[in-house]
């Protein structure tokens, strides 16, 4: 499932300042949506505020990221990061679209990223991410046409995944807990 919200606008600061910073002001409305994702219950709303905001991420996640790169083989590196100093979260808003923080191909502009979302019986949230570019006819601002895997194969869900996020319960919302990544050759 691909669900799309509204725009993450980027602006400066005013060099003259002002009396409230945008970014703080960004960050304060963000992390009141995740208060209100956690009230209602609403795991995919409280995910988006994470993709939005660095303060989100960092107040709704584990004392410590369990940070993990695969490889095809069995070679798997694994790290512990402090989540004041997590930052490699992979996913990013631009314009309407989700995309990676870092793309595969250092400067790919076209990379974009599919999402799919599953929740446990015991209520842990699994995010599987995958890069994709779209072919096709583009069919005005909400269908790029066809997305494809970067082995240049049709995404199908579960495929093909370059990540998975997790988020496990807390008392009263969820707190992400692992980044694990998915290394190719």
């Amino acid at each position: 499932m691909v669900a799309l919200a509204l725009p993450h606008i980027l602006s400066a600061e005013p060099a003259w300042g002002g009396a409230e910073k945008p970014l703080a002001e960004r960050e304060r409305q963000q992390l009141e949506q995740a208060a209100l994702a956690c009230q209602s219950r609403s795991y995919k709303e409280l995910f988006w505020a994470m993709i939005r905001s660095a303060a989100v991420r960092e107040k709704y996640a584990a004392p410590q990221i369990d940070y993990e790169e695969r490889g095809e083989k069995i070679e798997t590196r694994k790290s512990a990061i402090p989540k004041e100093r997590y930052d490699k979260f992979p996913i990013q808003m631009f314009d309407f679209y989700w995309k990676s923080t870092v793309p595969a191909r250092p400067g790919d502009k076209d990379e974009y990223v599919m999402m799919e979302f599953d929740q446990s019986q015991s209520n842990q949230i699994s995010v599987d991410w995958t890069r994709v570019h779209y072919r096709g006819p583009y069919v005005g601002e909400e269908n790029l046409g066809t997305a494809y895997d970067l082995d240049g194969k049709p995404y199908r869900p579960g495929r093909r995944v370059d990540g998975r996020l997790l988020l496990y319960p807390t008392k009263d919302c969820w707190g992400l807990v692992a980044d694990i990544r998915y290394r190719r050759r």
